[in-house]
């Protein structure tokens, strides 16, 4: 009788181990659709989320989960049938949807928080998600199409004005306190083909009737990530002078429009092998530093250089040794007198890629050769060593202190900046995460998120603090950024499960969702909200759960 004892204590153990590691439950909410379409607000009182069909949505409150609103599409106008995107506009309290018939497309815009109509309308043709941008000091959104950019009212849908001199779409735009607003054009996926010989444009316009103050032209494209769609782009404002960072940097007279200066590269170089991919991150972003800026300019595929500007000039401060056969540039890090660069390394891949049954796409990462890191003289451009210690791989980079702090993938190490001797070298082996694709600076700790869970690390030494392993995961993203609150960190897998992260201890608590499912976590990194549309045999429903 001894070993069905034994056994069953430990199962018992096992049981309340894994039960303790579960997530706890707030609410759970069922919903009686299915639904493609999904949304999630912030953790605000009034805050909202969504699930939508084609034909009917439904509306939460974050808090309580308290259905606020189901309704079809067609009970809130007789004009809308089945609609083919669902947008939310968070600031505006409203929800776009489009029901699209070719030359016939449909827009309408319904109050968030009750499903009451706005309005609808069928005069803008041709409009999708990346048509459509609300500028909340305005009150009003811009809608792009092939003939014309018209702002519009957001609660009325009434125009305010319109211009045909604006082509494209709005890539990026910055609204100034003197009533004007500059911003970018770009490409449409939507309407590719309608801005085939679309100029590149820059421009700035008097919000209060649309007239163009001035018209000028940038170099470059502006990128959206295939499938998180992010805009690769930055448009700011600066003792007058409009500074946009895009494949480098490019600067403009605010009053005027006139080119100032450039430091530019025409495009990224393709280090991707996976089919139907697209790599970013290959090409490290400027940084400003005091009244200067670092940045890469690319002569060619396999030769750069690394600059120093003076940002309100323009001028040339140096420029350094060629940098040979680089393929990636992902890093640059400045600390007191000394510039240290990322040369090759892990970038992110993202593709959507066709397969028999339609297409899959997904977000991944590749180690690009070759691999080494570098070191400046900030004042002179000299270059003051190089480490090739990481040839086999080379995940990413920190600085900490009078320290380079960089990770191979399956040692970390540290070494001085002043003359790159290695401080130490330490082995992730015991670590038990797999892998390593990515280390962080937290704290006095260095975090190593693996393919299979995450560890953390002493700066000081490179000693193991805390590990736990999940499974082979992904870092969950939102707006680009994968830490949120102060120390919350979520692994997913292709199958749905979830792991939250406490970076301070390294300890998880877990939910294993639907395969397909959705999940969003609150930007303070306390709620996780999971979305399961349902089947035939299983309902739909979303669930809050505690990440504490």
């Amino acid at each position: 009788m001894k070993k069905p004892i034994l056994i069953f204590m430990m199962t018992l153990a096992v049981f309340i181990a894994r039960s303790q590691d579960d997530m706890t439950e707030i609410y759970k909410k069922e919903i009686d659709h299915s639904f493609d379409y999904t949304a999630n607000g912030n953790e605000e009182k009034d805050a909202y989320s969504y699930a939508s069909s084609a034909k009917e949505v439904t509306v939460f409150n974050n808090l309580t989960g308290e259905i606020l609103w189901n309704k079809k599409y067609s009970e809130i106008s007789k004009e809308l049938g089945k609609v083919d995107e669902v947008i939310p506009m968070w600031d505006a309290k409203v929800i776009f949807v489009f029901d699209r018939k070719m030359g016939k497309d449909k827009m309408a815009c319904i109050d968030a928080t009750t499903g009451t109509l706005l309005w609808v309308s069928n005069k803008y043709q041709d409009v999708g998600e990346e048509s459509v941008i609300y500028i909340a000091s305005l009150g009003a959104f811009a809608v792009t199409t092939k003939e014309s950019l018209t702002m519009i009212k957001a609660r009325s849908g009434e125009e305010l004005w319109q211009t045909n001199k604006f082509k494209g779409i709005v890539g990026a735009y910055e609204v100034q306190n003197d009533g004007s607003i500059v911003m970018i054009n770009m490409k449409a996926t939507l309407l590719g083909s309608l801005f085939s010989g679309l100029k590149n444009q820059i421009i700035r316009i008097n919000t209060k009737n649309g007239d163009i103050i001035w018209d000028q032209t940038y170099r470059g494209i502006v990128e959206k990530k295939l499938v998180t769609r992010e805009r690769l782009v930055d448009l700011k404002m600066e003792d007058n002078k409009v500074f946009l960072y895009m494949n480098g940097i490019q600067v403009f007279d605010y009053a005027n429009g006139k080119p100032l200066w450039a430091a530019v590269y025409d495009q990224t170089p393709n280090v991707v092998k996976e089919n139907g991919g697209v790599a970013y991150g290959v090409v490290a972003k400027p940084v400003v530093v005091g009244e200067y800026i670092y940045v890469l300019d690319l002569v060619n595929k396999r030769n750069q250089y690394l600059k120093k500007y003076a940002i309100k000039t323009g001028k040339m401060i140096w420029q350094s040794a060629e940098i040979k056969d680089a393929k990636a540039i992902p890093g640059i890090y400045v600390e007191g007198d000394k510039v240290i660069l990322q040369v090759g390394g892990t970038v992110e891949v993202q593709y959507i890629r066709k397969i028999k049954d339609g297409t899959v796409s997904g977000v991944k990462t590749e180690n690009v050769k070759p691999l080494n890191v570098q070191c400046f003289n900030a004042i002179t451009g000299e270059q003051l060593w190089e480490s090739e210690k990481m040839k086999k791989g080379l995940t990413n980079l920190f600085l900490s202190g009078n320290n380079v702090i960089v990770c191979s993938g399956k040692a970390l190490y540290s070494m001085d900046i002043a003359t790159g001797k290695e401080n130490y070298e330490k082995p992730l082996k015991e670590d038990n995460v797999g892998e390593a694709d990515q280390i962080i600076d937290f704290k006095d700790q260095v975090i190593i998120i693996g393919e299979k869970g995450v560890s953390s690390r002493k700066k000081l030494d490179g000693s193991l603090t805390a590990s736990s392993k999940f499974k082979k995961s992904t870092p969950l993203a939102r707006n680009g950024n994968i830490l949120y609150g102060d120390n919350t960190l979520v692994l997913y897998t292709e199958g749905s499960d979830y792991a939250v992260y406490d970076l301070n201890t390294v300890k998880y608590k877990r939910f294993d969702a639907r395969k397909d499912a959705r999940a969003y976590l609150s930007e303070d990194g306390l709620n996780l909200y999971v979305f399961e549309s349902g089947t035939m045999i299983r309902k739909s429903k979303v669930t809050k759960l505690s990440a504490k």
